[in-house]
């Protein structure tokens, strides 16, 4: 990103003014209201407030990447394909020991195997219908068109492979081991029914098998989130009965009705992100604020059309929301100060901890749903332009806009963390037109037409 050009003018500038306004408006509180000293001072500011919109001059993104928290340690798999972002869902499952006092092996047979399903688990924001808003405001409400596809991969894969993005498909069998692939399933929890003679195959072998979970032709297009074997946060769930799974499992259902369902967990789990769309390049194009696998637009402004010696009197930060491609569960925008110059790097990456060493927190606002009724964003960043235009600091700064990372404890309202939901704000770029494109909108006076006199 290019430097900004800060106005540099003495930072004395806004105490004086503070000073004078409180004198002029406040008075000895003690006194009875009078008109002593009307006249003194004009009753209006109105004629010396000048508004200047600055555009956007420059751009770039910054990756937040937790090595606590590699791809195949997240808590929800995705699956599916939005935007240009695809993934499918890996599962491993161990057949070495699986017996149990109350399922022995000899309850594992062709006769008394009534059936056995896959169960997936959605979270609640994936359940029920798909709701889309359109500019005018009009809700719709449709039913998901889901159609599954399992399929065996040639060799268990590995998921410490699964640490970043892109990942990779791994090479599978192209039969398709559910026989109900043709059925739409928009349930909460869609249950696949598999073949139980491949069922009794894979336990015969003593081995681990690896199953590719994908959204068959004919699917919605949309990224599902599903429990994976590492979720804590049970209350993005519905409500499910105790002793249930929600990780991808094997659900054996008996003829014995009188014997429990035995359930297999997977051994590992994993979203494969195998294309994940790059966010726009130019501010021409729009700018994306992505969660999950997290990216943060950064933002710099040229500064050099406001005049010299001039008070701060506001600054507003204006994006458009564009409701058409933004998509995901509500979240929090956080608007910081950044250097410039640690922007420099294309791309920059950066931990949790050094985005925390290398912002500023300014403001945020919370709850906000992408693709519903949030269209235009307003953010006041009135200090920030207020400490550079009184030269507080020597390198240029821009805004960076993040979820509620933990590190900003003041708008991290919920108990999940932005690796959780993919989220993305899809903000119209500096080649929309007038209303939509982002801008920096600053209302300021001169300083001599305030405080009079000369200098």
């Amino acid at each position: 990103m290019q430097a900004n050009r800060s106005v540099k003018r003495p930072a004395t500038g806004v105490l004086l003014l503070a000073a004078t306004l409180a004198a002029w408006l406040g008075g000895c509180t003690s006194d009875v209201p009078n008109q002593v000293g009307a006249g003194l001072v004009d009753d209006s500011l109105d004629d010396v407030l000048i508004e200047l919109p600055v555009q956007v001059t420059d751009y770039g993104s910054v990756q937040v990447e937790d090595a606590a928290i590699p791809v195949h340690r997240q808590q929800v798999l995705y699956l599916g394909t939005r935007n240009g972002t695809s993934s499918r869902i890996l599962a491993n499952y161990d057949f070495s020991d699986i017996y149990t006092d109350d399922h022995p092996d000899t309850m594992f047979t062709a006769a008394k195997i009534k059936s056995v399903k896959l169960s997936l688990t959605k979270l609640s924001h994936y359940a029920g219908q798909r709701i889309e808003i359109s500019d005018a405001g009009d809700t719709t409400r449709t039913e998901r068109v889901l159609y599954y596809r399992v399929q065996q991969l040639d060799a268990p894969f590995d998921s410490t492979a699964y640490v970043g993005y892109p990942g990779v498909v791994p090479s599978y069998n192209g039969t398709v081991l559910n026989d109900d692939s043709l059925e739409s399933k928009p349930d909460t929890e869609p249950l696949l029914r598999l073949s139980e003679t491949d069922f009794l195959a894979w336990l015969a072998g003593e081995g681990t098998v690896g199953l590719v979970i994908s959204l068959g032709d004919g699917s919605d297009e949309d990224l599902l989130g599903c429990a994976s074997r590492e979720l804590l946060r049970y209350g993005e769930l519905d409500d499910v009965t105790v002793g249930t799974v929600v990780a991808p499992n094997l659900v054996i259902e008996f003829e014995d009705i009188s014997v429990v369902n035995f359930l297999l967990p997977p051994v590992a789990d994993t979203s494969t992100f195998h294309e994940v769309a790059s966010v726009p390049a130019d501010a021409v194009d729009g700018f994306v604020l992505r969660t999950c696998l997290r990216a943060y637009p950064a933002l710099d402004f040229d500064f050099s059309a406001l005049p010299e010696d001039v008070l701060i009197n506001r600054a507003v930060l204006k994006l458009t929301n564009d409701r058409s491609l933004s998509f995901g569960n509500s979240e929090a925008i956080v608007v910081s100060e950044i250097d410039s110059l640690k922007l420099a790097a294309a791309p920059v990456t950066m931990t949790p901890a050094e985005l925390d060493e290398a912002t500023y927190v300014i403001t945020g606002q919370t709850s906000l749903e992408p693709a519903s009724r949030v269209r235009h964003l307003s953010f006041d960043v009135t200090t920030l332009v207020q400490r550079l235009a009184n030269d507080v600091y020597t390198n240029p700064r821009g805004l960076v806009l993040t979820a509620g990372e933990d590190i900003f404890p003041t708008y991290d309202l919920t108990t999940v963390d932005p690796d959780f939901y993919f989220t993305e704000f899809h903000f119209f770029g500096t080649a929309a037109a007038d209303s939509l494109r982002p801008r920096l909108e600053i209302t300021y006076s001169r300083r001599d037409e305030r405080l009079g006199g000369s200098r």
